[in-house]
């Protein structure tokens, strides 16, 4: 994550994780399929943090707010190259990020939706499915930019700022009231996630 997937070497790989080449070549046929395995993990705890996010009997900008910590938190670290790298040279990978970012991030956001209009926190005239999708568009305009040769901007201020316009966009003056007084969290890293 710090330097990209096409700078990193099995080589890298091996020393940076105490084992030989030979240990990782028996967990892993080449490269791909370790970079594959990685995605499906970070695919797998996204999964897992939503749905404990979810879970709990907090209003939904306090759940949107939480998960957008926990995901800043876990890419704060991350570079841009590992964006484009993915798209470059893994297309399966990416294909498979974007699939989990189409189905279950947008399945995530309409519960989200659905449940801050219920508690008068967010706008009843939204249409939540249009809405919803139109968050997975904000994420893909994201990772385009943190892709792009002429990035300036980390993904934390990049992704606090996809946040912040989603729920401007949809919360009632209550809602409002609450992410104002909240916001910050999502920058806040030292708070146990």
């Amino acid at each position: 994550m710090r330097i990209g997937l096409k700078s990193v070497s099995m080589d890298d790989i091996a020393r940076e994780s105490g084992v030989s080449k030979k240990t990782i070549y028996k967990c892993f046929d080449d490269k791909e399929a370790l970079i594959d395995q990685v995605i499906d993990a970070d695919i797998n705890r996204e999964k897992q943090a939503c749905m404990e996010f979810y879970a709990t009997t907090e209003n939904a900008v306090q759940k949107m707010i939480n998960i957008s910590r926990h995901v800043s938190y876990q890419h704060k670290d991350i570079n841009p190259t590992v964006i484009f790298d993915l798209q470059k040279y893994y297309p399966k990978q990416w294909i498979k990020m974007n699939l989990f970012q189409k189905e279950f991030i947008h399945q995530s956001i309409l519960q989200n939706i659905t449940e801050g209009i219920t508690e008068g926190l967010y706008r009843e005239d939204i249409e939540p499915i249009a809405v919803a999708r139109m968050y997975g568009t904000l994420i893909q305009g994201m990772m385009r930019q943190l892709a792009s040769k002429e990035n300036t901007f980390d993904f934390k201020t990049l992704h606090l700022q996809m946040v912040s316009y989603h729920l401007h966009g949809i919360c009632t003056e209550a809602g409002l009231s609450y992410l104002k007084k909240h916001i910050k969290q999502i920058q806040e890293h030292s708070i146990q996630l």
